[in-house]
């Protein structure tokens, strides 16, 4: 048995974007691979035959993505394959599941984003088209709105294959943000770009058999989201208000022969799953409807549950298991899904919605598992010092002998709203086979619990930081063979908030990898793509009513204080987490003389650690365990 290791990344099959055929024999999915060779991901599609569990490849691997059933016997699929370099096309191939070349479907202009079948000729296509002609020209960049990072505008259409029309339905400025389909219906909500007053959406909805678009009166300003057709005349969404970030949506119906509004049971949640992992890769569909219900994710504390609503508003679990699910599908013989199960990478599984047993029908990734060791975390739970019971995950180090100490490090999630569970996760496995105690919990402002756990509005950095803090004196009690000297800290956007914050507020910590992360709310309120409206909601105010609030929740207030080695990783893309509270934080801690080092990956974004290239994946993962080797295991440890 081997050991994981950083260059596994390569071995790994990640299985995303699950559909089922018009007749239900046939799945469908999405496996993509790492390319060694090139700084790319290879994806190619899949066939899956539930009833005998037979499974096999319909494209050859290379470059398929975005696939749909055109009817029982034929897959489209969008691919870059006879593409030249600088060409601003999008091209569909069309490719029987008996055999036989994939054949040149559809040719669109333009940059297209998503493409949805409507009728036998008819398609939505969602297109990013430019404000300006030439947004970028000779390396000047002009900004004229918030937000500013961007300024392409995602507009919808409908594409008639047959004549070659398109009919637009919506125009820049307005930018859509999501879409829905169901037979002749077309549903679409979004904003006006440049409204600096929030994200206040709009809703629409299209009949194309009477041409008639009319806008949905919604009953407050609010964000919509998760558009979705129940039946022809029943459109679910979810309306987000930010009276402060953590506040959960609230689910309603619009009835499109009636026009009638109305509010749904309350979730205190959103219909997704928001369990992280660094091994994930593509999309799918989180929603579905049969029979009139509707089936949707939630996440329950640390793991991913499907329910459904039923058409007289009764909620039902579905699913309630240890793990992550990414999509599903549902069908006449139960609910198919892409699942991470029993600690490995995602499969396709079959639920039986009655009995709740689960089948897993693929095995792509059963092979690396059957030749590398894996670590099980051993999970429990504890109070914290307010009494609130939380949990906790612990993998022992790899080969762990009795009577040694060993190193361990905390990792902390991103979000803060989202949730780590019992999902693989490469990082932390490889740090586990490298000797590490690994140990992770979910603090307050983590998802899973509801709103009012998860409301840090005003209290970054206070009751987090308390949870954390416990959650370490917890897991040192539990295992006497972690050398309370030799701890690190890992996490990265909100996590790396926490790495920033905790080495100006204790020396406890004896080396910090600090990734994509935030030091200075002044900044981070007003240069990244998201400040001007979540970020100020974060902290409740603004630099201009109450700047001593903006500067004490930075940690770059007590960097003078820090005197842990931090490795600061970031991508100099990132607009999410720009790169300018790093560089601050290293600045600080360099003119303090703390060991410090800045690790800036060019071209990468806030997604390098799940979606980047894959060789800066790998050099991520490496300069990590560099870090906390010198600090942790090396010559500087202890």
């Amino acid at each position: 048995m081997e050991k994981i290791t950083y260059e596994d990344l390569y071995a790994f099959r990640f299985l995303s974007d699950l559909k089922a055929s018009p007749d239900g024999k046939y799945l469908l999915f999405t496996e993509t691979r790492a390319a060694e060779e090139e700084p790319y991901y290879r994806s190619g599609l899949w066939l899956v035959e539930p009833e005998t569990q037979k499974v096999r490849p319909l494209t050859s691997g290379v470059d398929e993505k975005g696939a749909f059933w055109l009817d029982e016997d034929t897959v489209v699929f969008r691919s870059a394959r006879d593409q030249e370099k600088g060409e601003q096309k999008s091209r569909w191939y069309k490719i029987s599941i008996h055999g036989g070349e994939a054949a040149t479907f559809l040719e669109l202009e333009g940059q297209i984003r998503d493409l949805r079948k409507l009728g036998d000729t008819t398609y939505l296509v969602t297109e990013e088209v430019w404000a300006r002609e030439n947004p970028v020209q000779e390396e000047v960049r002009i900004f004229d709105e918030l937000p500013f990072w961007f300024n392409g505008r995602s507009v919808l259409s409908i594409y008639d294959a047959a004549d070659g029309s398109k009919t637009f339905l919506t125009e820049a400025p307005f930018q859509v943000q999501g879409t829905a389909s169901s037979g002749n219906r077309i549903a679409w909500a979004g904003y006006e770009q440049g409204d600096v007053e929030g994200h206040a959406s709009r809703l629409f909805v299209y009949d194309m058999a009477r041409r008639e678009q009319r806008e949905v009166e919604l009953p407050k300003e609010m964000e919509i989201g998760n558009l979705f057709f129940i039946t022809n005349d029943r459109l679910f969404f979810t309306g987000q208000t930010y009276e402060w970030p953590g506040r959960s949506p609230r689910f309603y119906e619009y009835h499109l022969e009636k026009g009638s509004l109305r509010e749904l049971p309350y979730m205190d949640g959103a219909p997704s799953s928001t369990v992280g992992t660094d091994a994930s890769y593509g999309g799918g569909d989180k929603l579905a409807a049969k029979d009139g219900a509707l089936y949707f994710l939630h996440t329950g504390w640390s793991h991913a549950e499907l329910w459904r609503l039923d058409p007289d508003d009764q909620l039902t679990k579905l699913c309630d298991r240890p793990g992550q699910i990414t999509s599903f599908v549902v069908g006449e013989h139960g609910v198919d899904m892409i699942a991470f199960r029993n600690m490995r990478l995602a499969e396709v599984w079959r639920l039986n919605p009655e009995t709740g047993e689960e089948i897993q029908l693929t095995h792509r990734n059963d092979a690396y598992f059957a030749e590398h060791h894996l670590v099980e975390p051993e999970y429990f739970t504890f109070r914290n010092r307010a009494g609130i019971e939380l949990e906790g995950y612990v993998l022992r180090p790899l080969d762990e002998e009795t009577g040694k100490k060993y190193p361990g490090v905390l990792e902390m999630h991103g979000g803060p709203k989202v949730a780590f569970g019992a999902v693989f996760h490469h990082e932390m496995q490889c740090l586990a086979a490298q000797g590490y105690y690994v140990f992770y919990t979910n603090p307050r402002g983590s998802d899973g619990r509801g709103e009012d756990f998860a409301n840090l509005t005003g209290k970054l950095g206070t009751i987090d930081f308390e949870d954390f803090m416990d959650f370490t004196d917890e897991v040192i009690r539990r295992y006497p063979a972690l050398d309370a000297k030799r701890i690190g800290i890992c996490g990265g956007s909100y996590g790396g908030f926490m790495c920033n914050w905790m080495i100006g507020h204790t020396d406890r910590f004896a080396a910090a990898a600090s990734q994509r992360s935030i030091s200075n709310y002044l900044t981070k309120a007003l240069c990244t793509d998201i400040g001007f409206y979540h970020n100020m909601a974060q902290l409740g105010t603004d630099p201009w009513h109450d700047f001593d609030t903006v500067w004490n929740t930075s940690p770059l207030k007590e960097a003078p204080q820090a005197v842990t080695p931090t490795l600061f990783i970031q991508s100099d893309e990132d607009y999410r987490c720009w790169m300018s509270d790093a560089i601050q934080m290293y600045n600080a801690l360099q003119q303090n003389s703390t060991p410090t080092r800045m690790v800036l990956f060019h071209g990468e974004n806030h997604e390098l650690s799940r979606s980047g290239k894959p060789k800066n994946r790998i050099r991520r993962l490496a300069e990590i365990g560099d870090w906390f080797r010198q600090y942790l295991q090396g010559e500087n440890a202890g």
